[in-house]
């Protein structure tokens, strides 16, 4: 298969996300602070200014587990780029931590039902992105709360195929039930050398943890890093990625998506 030059992979993405800007009426951009999301917020405030459409709200996941690098990150560029803040948080879970542990009698009939779907059977689990069932509630079940209540018909995502399996077979356009809305996923066609090559060119603000060797972020307990060279600087084609989370294993990420997970 021949591999498109980076011009041609920002192209797409760019068609991809014009198209979805004039289709949709409420879209969202999620955004970590992370580098596949950074990029896909960069090429949508870029097409929202060249077709004079407005740039979509920011969406953050809090999950109650984040360095304070990607709070200072996140306050420092909502306001330099302007850019409106939502965040999405299940309140009642967070809320329910004790000693690191979470008990279900406590986190409301909701997060019960949604527990149980997800096949957790016991009382008790840890306060945690590394299960199933806390990845779920405190992401997943936080987005799609939010998407209701601020009625979003469309998320921009920063996923890729190559990060694993479970988002190889992913379209540009998924459309999902469960509250109803699509997923927009503008880069699909790039590489993690991709992604940096994306960042550098446009000179985008980098999370301070990839510089000290973590390759993949998300949750402090759940985040390590990879090696003492900063991201990009590491053998990126012959590694894992998220090497570094150890909750994203090939089965439990599968399992995740089919819930509504990215």
């Amino acid at each position: 298969m021949v591999e498109l030059e980076l011009e041609s992979k920002e192209s797409i993405g760019k068609i991809v996300i014009k198209d979805a800007l004039k289709r949709f009426k409420s879209p969202t951009v999620v955004w970590s602070g992370g580098k596949d999301s950074t990029v896909v917020l960069d090429l949508v405030m870029k097409v929202a200014n060249e077709i004079g459409k407005k740039i979509p709200p920011v969406l953050f996941i809090d999950h109650g587990d984040h360095f304070q690098e990607t709070w200072d990150m996140l306050n420092k560029y909502t306001k330099e780029w302007n850019l409106k803040l939502v965040i999405a948080k299940n309140e009642k879970v967070i809320n329910a931590v004790d000693d690191g542990k979470i008990k279900l009698s406590d986190i409301g009939n909701e997060n019960i039902a949604e527990a149980r779907k997800i096949g957790f059977t016991g009382d008790v689990f840890p306060y945690s992105l590394d299960t199933d069932v806390g990845n779920h509630l405190l992401k997943t079940v936080a987005m799609n709360q939010t998407i209701r209540k601020y009625n979003f018909d469309a998320l921009f995502t920063g996923i890729r195929w190559d990060e694993n399996a479970a988002r190889s077979t992913e379209r540009f356009f998924s459309e999902r039930e469960n509250p109803p809305h699509t997923r927009i996923h503008p880069i699909l066609l790039f590489r993690e050398r991709d992604i940096w090559d994306y960042m550098f060119k446009y000179n985008l603000p980098i999370h301070p943890k990839y510089r000290e060797g973590y390759r993949s972020i998300d949750g402090i307990r759940d985040s390590t890093k990879t090696s003492d060279k900063p991201a990009w600087e590491q053998d990126l084609e012959g590694t894992k990625e998220r090497a570094g989370r150890s909750q994203d294993k090939e089965g439990m990420m599968e399992k995740l998506r089919k819930m509504g997970y990215m």
